[in-house]
Parts: structure tokens; C-alpha cells; sequence
């Protein structure tokens, strides 16, 4: 789950020929990009509720 994980979908899907492989591996991207997101609010939470 990283952001250079969904660059990389998102790079192949780019240069991919075949239409049904390229969403599939848009919707893989959109799903790192939200897990990055989501690891990031749950850390900055964290730190928030540490700092009281």
C-alpha cells in the first residue's frame, strides 16, 4: 500500500493496449491511492491524540 505502488498501475495502465487491463489496473491504483490516504489520516490521528 504506497503511493509509488499506484504510480506504477497507473503508469502500466498508460501503456497498456488492451482496454480491459488498463481499467483493472486503474481501479488497483485508485485502491493504493486510497490506502495511502486512509494510512496517512490514521497516523496523523495519532499524532494529534499524542499531543493531547
Amino acid at each position: 500500500m504506497s503511493l509509488s505502488s499506484a504510480k506504477n498501475f497507473a503508469l502500466r495502465a498508460a501503456k497498456s493496449q488492451d482496454h480491459a487491463e488498463a481499467v483493472e489496473l486503474l481501479s488497483k491504483a485508485i485502491l493504493e491511492l486510497a490506502s495511502s490516504i486512509e494510512a496517512t489520516d490514521a497516523k496523523l490521528k495519532q499524532i494529534k491524540k499524542a499531543k493531547g
